[in-house]
């Protein structure tokens, strides 16, 4: 894949580095970041955000990850997201406006599709139908957008297949593994050849931002964690695109284990994840 990172040209953590200078070896990494819609966020905002960095950027591209569906994570720790369906919609529309002839790599709703597991009939008819809406606007932008699948223990092969293609995969880039999750690349890889392989050898990511030692049975804030293989499109097959840092190493994943509220910084979890990298 021919995809040249934007490595940040500023210390989003500058105070923290300063007091724990071992955390620049996470912010020195082309980190995605991460956009939706809120009261503190709105979509002009949002907007105004991601044109200027895309400006800054330039000539290369960050990784954009939309994290707004509306029930976002069904009411648990990273709960929130657009109003209504009429408030999203128009969040990907501006979204999909501030990108302009660019082409980052967007990585579309972490856990939106295997959450539809858990929702009824009715509520994942809707967001499958919303997602849909969704693709068929970013699939007219120059962006590489992949689709969030889950983590390889989430949904069965068959099962991950079926979401993908009633989500019309087929009209974007691919798919991604892993986001903010701890399987090993060699778990994410098999699983993923596997889903590709049903879906005529469609291309995907994986997150390796924290996966460096493998999960184990916590799935928020797990101490004895690592940060993985670093940012590359060299990976270990011409059907993974990237691996990448998604998830930022260091946020934390809710109230869970002595971690802040989710999405906040810890430089406890931060520390942890460097400290045990092998």
């Amino acid at each position: 894949m021919n995809y040249r990172f934007y490595y940040p040209d500023w210390n989003s953590r500058e105070d923290v580095c300063s007091e724990y200078p071992e955390i620049k070896e996470i912010t020195k990494e082309p980190i995605a970041f991460w956009f939706g819609v809120g009261p503190k966020r709105t979509i002009r905002k949002t907007k105004n955000s991601i044109q200027r960095l895309l400006k800054r950027a330039h000539p290369y591209l960050p990784v954009l990850a939309i994290y707004s569906i509306p029930q976002r994570d069904l009411g648990h720790h990273s709960k929130g997201g657009a109003d209504s369906t009429d408030e999203y919609l128009e969040f990907i529309q501006e979204f999909c406006d501030a990108l302009g002839d660019k082409s980052p790599i967007v990585i579309y709703e972490p856990d939106c599709i295997p959450h539809m597991e858990e929702m009824g009939v009715i509520d994942g008819m809707d967001r499958m139908s919303l997602i849909k809406a969704s693709v068929e606007l970013l699939s007219q932008t120059n962006a590489l957008v992949y689709l969030d699948i889950g983590n390889p223990k989430w949904l069965s092969v068959p099962k991950a297949v079926s979401y993908l293609s009633l989500c019309d995969v087929h009209k974007v880039k691919g798919f991604a593994l892993n986001t903010s999750n701890y399987y090993a690349t060699s778990t994410c890889f098999d699983y993923g050849k596997k889903i590709s392989k049903r879906l005529d050898n469609t291309h995907f990511v994986i997150d390796t931002s924290r996966n460096g030692n493998g999960a184990n049975s916590e799935h928020f804030n797990p101490f004895g964690r690592s940060i993985g293989e670093y940012p590359t499109t060299n990976t270990c097959d011409e059907l993974v695109d990237a691996y990448l840092w998604i998830k930022v190493p260091g946020e934390s994943d809710g109230r869970v284990n002595g971690g802040p509220k989710a999405g906040r910084f810890s430089h406890h979890l931060a520390l942890d994840l460097i400290h045990n990298k092998k």
